[in-house]
């Protein structure tokens, strides 16, 4: 059974760090996915960091987490120059990164579950927008924002350090 989603502490890191290996490691067999390349993106100190922070949460299916994402309550830096349909300071908006299902939790709606819970969040931390970015062709990460409620933006070529310059696929949800 599917348990609440919350916050991660940091007893749970090697749980989740497993949970993103296994997740990178299933991209090799799945027709599209996020193209993470551990230890760049996602990175050990990232995920320590967004849980010294409180932004990682976790959801469990019995005693295993199966899913993780950070909901960053700014703007991304790399997102500026993005024409976002909805105009906010930097501070009215939240971020979606690096939110993964375990390859065994595919198919029970935890992604829309956890993208449903970050709009929940943002909402009552009064924010105004959700952002995030995708890479193209992950049919998979598209269907699970677009249920949640997100809209695509459009593709926008965006500089991170696993991709290098590359489009991306920006959605939001106003709220």
């Amino acid at each position: 059974m599917l348990g609440p989603i919350c916050p991660a502490t940091p007893d749970d890191f090697d749980e989740v760090w497993q949970l993103y290996l296994d997740v990178c490691e299933h991209q090799a067999r799945d027709q599209y996915g996020p193209r993470w390349t551990p230890g760049i993106y996602p990175a050990e100190g990232d995920i320590r960091s967004h849980m010294a922070e409180g932004e990682l949460y976790v959801q469990r299916l019995g005693d295993q987490i199966v899913a993780a994402m950070a909901l960053v309550m700014r703007e991304d830096p790399e997102y500026v120059g993005v024409p976002w349909p909805t105009k906010a300071a930097p501070e009215d908006v939240a971020v979606i990164h690096l939110l993964a299902v375990h390859p065994s939790a595919r198919g029970l709606h935890v992604g829309v579950g956890l993208a449903r819970e970050a709009v929940r969040l943002a909402r009552a931390a009064g924010k105004r927008a959700v952002h995030l970015d995708v890479v193209p062709g992950n049919l998979a990460a598209s269907r699970v924002y677009l249920e949640a409620g997100f809209s695509l933006v459009g593709t926008y070529e965006i500089f991170y350090e696993d991709t290098g310059v590359m489009g991306f696929e920006m959605y939001e949800c106003a709220l």
